[in-house]
């Protein structure tokens, strides 16, 4: 019989909702901690979830040093995404981490000696690993339904950035804090989507600009800061056996809330999958006898659905599901991202890229 996991949840802004709706369709686990610098936020998650007032910390570490506190989920902006893993290696807690996995390259090799010395159960967030449609992508390439993959055309588009919205200038606009712009923020899921159905990265060429480049503060003055992130970025790429990627994202798409599109691209056909139709994929296959291009849209097998963290729980109880992401896979998208902004044409709106 499993036994009763405590989770100790840090970081309870929007995206903890949906953690905290995910742990909530599990047997056997349950919210025990929580931790959050906004003191009002903490109070009224805490009452929420019926967390004793000891229970409630200001400072994460006194979550994660807590004994009763089995496993950590953490939510939290960028920049402390290094220290938290550090804190639950040092401390021995299995953590799930949000993405990306760190701020930046550096801290991603600091952390994998750390990690390798006292290894934990790490999950990283890359969560549209489990969209159905692209787990039955993956066993469809395996069984050769689309004949060998040649290329992969990958775009991931939010319109939240574009200057009618007047988004002020959050923590996701300093590199200090963020790291990178979209490309962190939106890029790091299409390079795990990548590495989920193509393998591993070669050789990049990649462009990041700025379209917005000064944006609100957030102290309601109506003062204006710069951007020093990327609100669009573009790279190609060629991974294992050969496979072409090609990809853009950009926080500056009016009309797209969240769409990550996914195209494969194989000898004998092609897979169209978005994370905004989960339950479907359009095949496009060549018909040999009558030379066509035959499309259909298959419907997704229930079985192919999955809550995210049910895997944490089994990564906790010492089982290794398939195709979880861990802690080598947010350090080698990490690294994959290093080498984007290391060779990436910085542009602006002044410039002309030659």
């Amino acid at each position: 019989m499993t036994n009763h996991i405590s989770i100790g949840l840090i970081g309870l802004g929007g995206m903890a909702n949906h953690h905290i709706y995910l742990l909530s369709q599990l047997k056997n686990v349950s919210v025990s901690a929580v931790s959050d610098v906004n003191k009002e936020q903490l109070q009224m998650i805490g009452d929420k979830l019926n967390i004793p007032q000891n229970k409630r910390y200001k400072d994460y570490e006194e979550l994660i040093k807590d004994s009763e506190v089995d496993a950590v989920i953490s939510i939290v902006p960028n920049y402390l995404h290094a220290k938290i893993i550090s804190h639950c290696i040092q401390h021995q807690k299995p953590i799930m981490t949000e993405k990306p996995f760190t701020l930046n390259f550096e801290e991603a090799a600091e952390l994998k000696k750390q990690y390798e010395k006292q290894p934990i159960p790490c999950m990283v967030g890359f969560s549209y690993r489990y969209v159905a449609s692209f787990r039955y992508a993956k066993d469809l390439l395996q069984q050769n339904k689309i004949g060998k993959l040649r290329h992969i055309s990958v775009r991931y588009l939010q319109d939240w950035g574009i200057p009618a919205v007047q988004t002020t200038l959050t923590w996701r606009f300093k590199k200090a804090l963020s790291g990178s712009g979209a490309l962190g923020d939106l890029g790091s899921h299409m390079i795990d989507t990548a590495r989920f159905f193509a393998g591993e990265f070669q050789h990049i060429k990649s462009l990041n600009t700025t379209f917005v480049n000064e944006r609100a503060s957030l102290d309601q003055t109506n003062q204006l800061e710069e951007v020093d992130v990327d609100d669009y970025s573009a790279f190609i790429a060629v991974l294992d056996h050969e496979i072409v990627g090609q990809f853009m994202t950009t926080r500056n798409a009016v009309g797209f809330s969240n769409a990550l599109e996914v195209t494969l691209f194989g000898d004998e056909g092609t897979m169209e999958l978005s994370c905004e139709r989960p339950d479907e994929i359009s095949l496009i296959q060549f018909n040999h006898e009558q030379k066509t291009r035959d499309r259909t849209s298959l419907e997704v097998p229930l079985n192919y659905k999955r809550n995210q963290l049910e895997d944490f729980i089994d990564l906790i109880n010492g089982v290794s599901p398939e195709d979880c992401p861990t802690f080598y896979d947010g350090y080698e998208n990490q690294k994959v991202l290093h080498q984007i902004l290391g060779n990436a044409t910085i542009t602006s709106e002044h410039e002309v890229i030659k």
